[in-house]
């Protein structure tokens, strides 16, 4: 039985107050305002029609510099064979890379605008869970945002990586998890987790600096009612932005089951919440196009495409003041996209 050493753990930072609506609010500048606006005009203007042409042209878009080479040497670590992990981005495992190799499927999202390191990976499989808290400790990992169910319509989408009882503990070749309790509210099921080295492990200077070893408190935020490939209900716009607030203080780990339709979105909404503060024009097509340069086929399907778009625009419209003009055609956009989820 291996005991969990006493020690002095430094929680996430985020605060339990959320500030969504410094995005969408009088406390933006008047630049970041004027973003808003004009990106609720212009895609209002595009239309539902518009916006399902552009992901079109999109999902044509491929890097064409990018390899796969670590991807296709270890097929069996891979949860599906047409999801691809680009050889540039991918995260290199240390902790216990001569036993258990390097590769796990996972890639950095970098971008200029980000607050902090995203990681973006597929649903771990039952014989890659190791691999997965290897990754979330060497990373430093605090947050965890989980976006999908383990079996979704009869099909297995992720493993049950994490113990689930308060005070339930799993234990790994190099680490040890622990449940120290759970909390469940409007947004997601948060999971409080320990995560430290296996005494019985030696931990060599080449895997792991010696800052890097002491024991992690990481939260697990479980959202699972977005559906594969699919988008959540209309009232749900909300809910992304909130989590996104919880996780973005501290490095974080995405997935949902192949990483990318999900996960894709997601990121997608934090860089375009980051140029809102900055005042930079968003555009969806082009953040989708960097980041599938960092993750590979990110933004799975037209319809996720339109979701983000959605929440951004509804959003907006719930806290930002916009003319009487804009005002309507939002409203007229936000009707063609429920007609359009209900066919």
């Amino acid at each position: 039985m291996f005991l969990f050493f006493e020690a002095k753990i430094v929680k996430p930072s985020y605060s339990s107050r959320y500030s969504i609506e410094r995005y969408f609010s009088g406390d933006c500048s008047d630049r970041s305002l004027k973003v808003l606006a004009e990106f609720v005009e212009r895609i209002t203007e595009k239309g539902v029609d518009g916006i399902i042409k552009e992901y079109r042209r999109l999902d044509n878009f491929y890097d064409t510099t990018a390899t796969y080479e670590a991807f296709r040497a270890n097929m069996a670590k891979n949860r599906y064979s047409d999801v691809v992990c680009t050889d540039s981005t991918r995260v290199k495992l240390k902790l216990g890379e001569e036993q258990f190799g390097d590769y796990i499927h996972a890639n950095y999202v970098t971008s200029p605008l980000l607050t902090t390191k995203f990681i973006c990976t597929q649903g771990p499989l039952q014989s890659t869970i190791h691999d997965f808290w290897r990754m979330v400790f060497q990373e430093r990992i605090e947050s965890i945002l989980m976006l999908c169910k383990q079996c979704e319509d009869g099909r297995p989408k992720c493993s049950t990586y994490w113990p689930e009882a308060s005070g339930e503990v799993s234990t790994f070749d190099t680490l040890i998890v622990k449940n120290t309790g759970e909390e469940v509210d409007e947004f997601a099921t948060t999971t409080s987790l320990m995560v430290e080295l296996n005494p019985a492990y030696t931990v060599s200077d080449g895997e792991l600096p010696a800052e890097k070893r002491k024991p992690l408190f990481v939260r697990l935020f479980r959202w699972t009612t977005w559906p594969d490939r699919g988008v959540p209900d209309h009232n749900s716009c909300r809910i992304p932005l909130h989590l996104l607030d919880r996780v973005r203080s501290a490095p974080c780990v995405v997935h949902c089951s192949a990483g990318i339709g999900r996960t894709g979105s997601i990121l997608a909404l934090e860089i375009a919440l980051q140029k809102v503060v900055a005042g930079s024009k968003i555009e969806f097509e082009q953040i989708a196009r960097e980041l599938r340069c960092a993750r590979a086929q990110c933004i799975q399907t037209e319809v996720q495409y339109l979701y983000i778009h959605r929440v951004m625009i509804e959003n907006a419209m719930l806290h930002i003041n916009l003319s009487d003009a804009t005002r309507t055609t939002g409203q007229r956009f936000l009707r063609e996209y429920d007609d359009k989820m209900r066919k």
